[in-house]
Formats: structure tokens, C-alpha cells, sequence
């Protein structure tokens, strides 16, 4: 019989619990162009493979800015993966990761898990745990849809995204 024996110091981190919130733009493109940066990549057998039918998983690899326009300050990427899971095509589980690139949390993470209807112009999610400077992070996450654009040729959506997390 193997026995583990973990021994915690009472004093290993001295830090407080902080509060945090963050706020960013993150603009996903599905046209299936050079600028794509979200994909369809299983589906239901014999059914078209769109973001509103049952069974579609989609990955995203979404710029995340500081502000709405696409040119703003680089904050990092939103890296999911979405899955249709109502019968109906409305809800969506979402799997994935904001992903820190500038100076302030380069190299942190913030997971964020949850399903939402997605045709709602707010969503809700729960931030589960974090990397970096967002360790043992937890809360929430909203994201606004603040445009759309179903048009084939562009289909660009641009979302706010609210995160309210604690963490060491």
C-alpha cells in the first residue's frame, strides 16, 4: 500500500486575496478567408456544419484589444473551443482561454467555462481557475455583443468582454 503525505506550510503564500476586473474587445471573423479566426470542424453527419445546429463544435483563435476597433492595443487572444448543445441551435458550450500577450499579465491565463444562449446580446460564464498572475482565479465572465454581421463574405462579431475575478 502507497501513502502520500503532503505537507502544507500555513505560511506558503502571503498573499491576499485580491479582486479583479478586466475588460476587453474581441472580435471573431468566420468568413473561411486568410483573416478567419474561428472554424467549423465536426458536425452531424449529413447536416450543414453552422454555428446554430445541433452538434457543430467550432475553435476560435480570437485577437482580444484593449478597445472596439480591431487596430486598438493588443491584449491577447481568445482560444475556445463552442459546441451547439440545444436541440433548437441556441445554447453553446464554451471551453476555452483568454490568453495574455501585453505587459501587464503577459503569459497569464483565465479559464472560462459555461453555456449560454447564444442569440441573447449578453452572456454569462464561469472563470474556473487561472495561470501566472490570475492563479487559483475564480468568478465570472459577461460578454456583450456589441456588433454582428452574419453577412457569408464578412460574418464578424465584435464582443465586450467583462471579467470579474478573485485570485492570489
Amino acid at each position: 500500500m502507497v501513502m502520500f503525505s503532503i505537507q502544507a506550510k500555513a505560511d506558503e503564500y502571503h498573499h491576499q486575496l485580491k479582486e479583479t476586473k478586466l475588460f476587453g474587445y474581441f472580435h471573431d471573423y468566420s468568413s473561411g478567408g486568410p483573416n478567419a479566426t474561428d472554424f467549423p470542424v465536426v458536425g452531424l453527419p449529413g447536416r450543414l456544419w453552422r454555428y446554430d445546429q445541433f452538434g457543430t463544435l467550432y475553435v476560435f483563435d480570437d485577437p482580444l484589444t484593449e478597445g472596439p476597433e480591431p487596430t486598438s492595443p493588443k491584449l491577447g487572444r481568445f482560444q475556445a473551443t463552442t459546441v451547439t448543445v440545444s436541440l433548437d441551435g441556441q445554447n453553446v458550450h464554451t471551453s476555452g482561454s483568454v490568453v495574455f500577450t501585453n505587459e501587464a499579465y503577459n503569459g497569464s491565463t483565465i479559464q472560462i467555462l459555461g453555456v449560454t444562449n447564444q442569440f441573447n446580446f449578453i452572456g454569462e460564464y464561469a472563470v474556473t481557475s487561472g495561470t501566472g498572475k490570475f492563479r487559483y482565479a475564480s468568478g465570472f465572465v459577461t460578454t456583450e455583443t456589441l456588433f454582428f454581421d452574419p453577412t457569408p463574405s464578412i460574418s464578424y462579431v465584435l464582443l465586450r468582454l467583462n471579467v470579474t475575478i478573485r485570485h492570489y
